[in-house]
């Protein structure tokens, strides 16, 4: 069904932008309140929770093996049923509630649960990494044609850098407090982030992509 209905999209400049260009692309982007919003939701909370996901080993041992396969098929299923069967109006509906999945389901492991029950939270909460693509639509609904390219760079980078920042902090925090108090303490705080967060991503709802330039 996918490989059936996805559409081909490039987002290749017609040529490439050299060093003066996307540094004054990426500073023209994160001069803006409204992609900066979208950065913060698609980076901050993403790599807090990946944080999580990096002590499974330490919090369940031999167990962790469940939690890892219970991340990867949440995902898969967030994102098919996100990226495929929803509407686009769907999915601006849904971005908020999404973000909230994507790390409330952890609160849990401060009660320290079960592996099964473990595994069924970390299942239900990696749906919510579906959250990245509401985000990241409204983010290119708010980019000028020729830099969506490079814009998509900067959110993926961002992102993946976010996530080794999340794994670190994790990991020096579990040296001095619980690996079951660590997961709890970083969704919490990717909650409080998301939620503190919602009004300024709210708002783009009502920005369009910078001017002077083409739109599709």
């Amino acid at each position: 069904m996918t490989a059936a209905t996805v559409r081909e999209r490039s987002v290749r400049p017609p040529r490439r932008p050299g060093l003066r260009e996307t540094w004054t692309a990426n500073a023209a982007l994160l001069s803006r309140g409204g992609p900066r919003a979208l950065l913060l939701n698609l980076w901050v909370p993403n790599g807090l929770i990946v944080g999580c996901e990096a002590l499974f080993i330490p919090y369940a041992g031999e167990n962790a093996g469940v939690l890892l396969a219970a991340a990867s098929g949440g995902m898969l299923l967030g994102d098919l049923t996100v990226g495929r069967l929803l509407t686009a109006a769907w999915r601006r509906r849904c971005a908020f509630p999404l973000r909230l999945l994507l790390a409330a389901p952890y609160l849990l492991f401060a009660l320290h649960p079960p592996t099964a029950v473990a595994a069924v939270a970390v299942f239900v909460a990696s749906a919510g990494f579906a959250a990245t693509l509401p985000l990241q639509e409204r983010l290119l609904a708010l980019t000028s044609e020729q830099v969506r390219g490079q814009v998509q760079g900067v959110e993926s980078a961002g992102r993946m850098t976010w996530q080794g920042i999340g794994a670190a902090i994790a990991g020096a925090t579990a040296q001095v407090l619980s690996p079951t108090v660590t997961i709890t303490a970083l969704a919490a705080v990717s909650v409080c982030v998301t939620v503190v967060s919602r009004p300024y991503v709210d708002r783009t709802r009502a920005l369009k992509a910078a001017p002077g330039s083409p739109r599709r």
